[in-house]
């Protein structure tokens, strides 16, 4: 499981903000571990949702609320046979405009006030029924939800400067990951850009992402190799040297481990 940044488009400019119901359940595969720099908020409507964020796990039942903050590195999952909630995704310039502030702590927490959970309630009322003008009143709502939920926020989490330096060092390291995968890349390299120590770098990427630093660029190459095969538009050899990897018999072993099959098989 990798890591990557989470792009949100909200075209709608009376909805700044991302609604929807999801499903998981103990046979799903995991989410890939993202992040976004927006809020994100789950109502749990059956089941137990777990969401694992910076090496912290928090859990919810039904009718419980989670909190997740700008830019923490999360994924969702559950381990009964179903379980739904409800999803907003707050635009992060709607709080800036709005004057609310965006904590610098990366986190997850649950929100036990009853008048916040009450008031998400509301939003899905209104977002499902959709009656007149409800963009109108959704976007109150949101706005009084945003509120509610960073008071209880700073009421009942204290934010740890060293959980945050790591974060944004992890966010950071991924973002250059990502720009240069396809490149050479050493850990020795990544710890210089970063400017911490090798030690340091390497247990706190572990941490957070489950996944050595090689490992991650490894499975980050098989992964867009595999999108390469698939298009048709390069062999296997192509796709391997443009996804980073020079030697033939290492990308046949790193696919195997990571795709779960040889690259020729996706090459049908």
């Amino acid at each position: 499981m990798y890591s990557k940044y989470e792009h949100h488009n909200y075209k709608n400019s009376k909805l700044p903000f991302f609604f929807h119901l999801d499903k998981q359940s103990n046979k799903s595969l995991h989410f890939a571990r993202h992040w976004h720099e927006h809020i994100e908020l789950l109502y749990v409507e059956n089941g137990k949702c777990i969401v694992q964020g910076n090496s912290e796990e928090v859990t919810a039942d039904a009718g419980e609320l989670i909190m997740i903050s700008p830019n923490c590195i999360h994924y969702i999952y559950t381990k009964d046979e179903e379980c739904r909630y409800y999803c907003i995704t707050v635009d992060k310039s709607f709080c800036d405009n709005s004057g609310i502030p965006v904590f610098s702590g990366q986190f997850v927490i649950n929100i036990h006030d009853k008048k916040t959970k009450d008031c998400y309630k509301d939003i899905i009322e209104i977002m499902e029924s959709k009656p007149f003008c409800y963009e109108e009143e959704a976007k109150a709502l949101v706005l009084q939800l945003m509120i509610r939920c960073y008071r209880s926020a700073q009421n009942g989490y204290i934010i740890s400067d060293n959980k945050f330096v790591a974060s944004q060092m992890i966010v950071k390291a991924i973002d250059y990951i990502y720009a240069h995968f396809n490149e050479p890349i050493t850990v020795d390299e990544l710890c210089r850009y970063l400017g911490f120590s090798k030690y340091y770098v390497c247990r706190k990427f572990k941490s957070q992402t489950g996944k050595t630093i090689i490992e991650y660029v490894n499975h980050l190459r098989c992964m867009n190799a595999k999108r390469l095969i698939e298009s048709g538009d390069y062999n296997i050899t192509e796709s391997a040297r443009m996804s980073g990897f020079n030697n033939m018999s290492y990308f046949t072993k790193a696919y195997n481990k990571y795709i779960g099959c040889l690259p020729s098989k996706n090459n049908i």
